[in-house]
């Protein structure tokens, strides 16, 4: 080892150290040390393998030549094990079919003696950034399925997806007011949240799941043409009236019509609405027969409702028929983790449909996102999702991809969102660049021809190819 620069380490690494030489772990060992890493040791492959499968590990550094088992098939063994942990692979032979085999056998990081303790410290610190991504991905999953086996996260369904204390609140309630089937539900909270999603739980919740759900924008209708959407119109009643129209009250009978921004409700609409929400029927516009419809109506809006009563903009006896049971629903930024649950599964979502290998979210944009106070809520994060898998030419989503999201923070400075790719560049060592810059020349940039070259897997080159910044 040489020029033992001080260099601030992850004080939570534990470290297994595999090397047949006593001066390795004399020096090195005890250094590491020093800089707060735990440390185990063992002296070749067969008991470091032991020591692996006894205490555990976060990173394993092995020499390649030992002794009973070399680095090789100690990674041979930890591969069938399916181990979860890193190994950095130090050699004193530096040939290029060494860092190949090193490669195919998924060593994450490849050096040849003497190695810097500057350069092995920074190895071992973006090891452990790299599995804090790929654990932090893997735990996230788990979440995602635990909620869609409890019905709470299946958005194909139009479920809603979410574990923080604000979203179980919701979804209790969604749960209790869903048996009470006609009593109307009043679904408050800022754009973007998920009122229609919560609108369509009560309803698939509630004895009517069976019965249609009638979704109406109350702000996309215009003024002249809404009586006629909302209850329908008789042949004639007016110039373009060829036909007669059933409207959606009628069409939403034995299920759930939900009016969504009823704060722009018209007032005349507003009175019409009261009347079929007492009398229990409604009347086609032009026509004279009372049309009895059996409807549970669920509202929604962004607007404070109350002050909307005070000024007068809206009816108060409405006002009281619709607040029966009101749910709000917290904006994005109130709901902790659960930021990072959607961004997963729009990910999942967008990678599937864009055809793209991505799986995975680094730490710094998972950082970004659980900081970032998503005026557009859940509507916004995931178009920054889609746009992000759009953007993305690798397996992980990285700061290259929310340059711009970043650059919105708080105190955010250029120098702070320019570079957030500097320290993300992974070594293995000039020997395994060079090896991937021969193979892409020989197969003039194929990578899938290049991958099977060196006998690696298509999304272990891309990965590489990134890091190391290869054109």
């Amino acid at each position: 080892m040489s020029s033992m620069t001080s260099v601030a380490p992850q004080m939570d690494l534990s470290l297994l150290l595999i090397d047949d030489e006593e001066v390795i772990h004399q020096s090195l060992g005890r250094y590491l040390e020093t800089m707060g890493y735990r440390v185990l040791r063992a002296f070749d492959g067969k008991d470091g393998l032991q020591q692996f499968l006894e205490h555990g590990a976060d990173i394993i550094i092995s020499d390649i030549s030992m002794p009973d088992m070399d680095g090789i098939q100690l990674l041979r063994q930890l591969n069938q094990r399916a181990a979860d942990v890193e190994v950095i692979l130090i050699t004193g032979y530096g040939d290029m079919d060494t860092a190949i085999q090193a490669m195919r056998e998924g060593a994450f990081d490849f050096f040849t003696k003497p190695v810097t303790m500057e350069d092995l410290i920074a190895s071992l610190e973006r090891t452990k950034r790299y599995q804090a991504v790929r654990r932090e991905k893997e735990r996230i999953q788990k979440r995602l399925e635990v909620l869609m086996a409890e019905g709470a996260g299946q958005a194909a369904d139009g479920e809603i997806i979410g574990e923080s204390a604000a979203i179980r609140t919701v979804l209790d309630m969604v749960g209790k007011v869903a048996a009470a089937e006609r009593t109307t539900v009043l679904i408050t909270g800022e754009s973007g949240t998920g009122k229609e999603l919560v609108a369509r739980a009560v309803h698939r919740r509630s004895t009517r799941a069976e019965g249609p759900f009638i979704s109406v924008n109350c702000t996309a209708i215009p003024e002249n043409l809404f009586e006629s959407e909302l209850f329908g119109h008789e042949k004639g009643a007016f110039t373009d009236a060829r036909s007669t129209r059933h409207g959606m009250l009628e069409l939403g009978s034995g299920g759930v019509v939900f009016l969504d921004e009823i704060g722009d409700m018209s007032a005349a609409a507003q009175a019409k609405i009261l009347r079929s929400l007492e009398e229990r029927c409604i009347r086609r516009v032009g026509g004279a027969q009372e049309i009895p419809v059996d409807i549970r109506l669920v509202t929604a809006t962004n607007q404070p409702l109350r002050q909307l009563v005070q000024r007068g903009d809206f009816r108060e006896d409405l006002y009281f028929r619709l607040n029966v049971f009101t749910i709000d629903i917290p904006p994005l930024r109130d709901r902790g983790d659960d930021v990072l649950l959607l961004a997963y599964h729009f990910l999942q979502q967008f990678a599937a449909e864009f055809r793209k290998n991505i799986e995975q979210i680094d730490t710094d944009v998972r950082r970004v996102l659980t900081s970032y106070p998503f005026p557009g809520n859940v509507r916004e994060l995931r178009n920054i999702i889609e746009r992000a898998v759009i953007l993305c030419e690798g397996d992980t989503l990285t700061m290259a991809e929310f340059a711009d999201l970043a650059r919105s923070l708080p105190g955010a400075t250029p120098e702070q969102t320019d570079d957030h790719g500097a320290d993300m560049t992974l070594n293995l060592g000039e020997l395994e660049e060079q090896a991937i810059r021969t193979a892409m020349r020989q197969t003039d940039n194929n990578q899938t021809d290049a991958a099977r070259l060196l006998g690696i897997g298509h999304d272990a080159l891309r990965y590489r190819i990134r890091k190391y910044g290869i054109d």
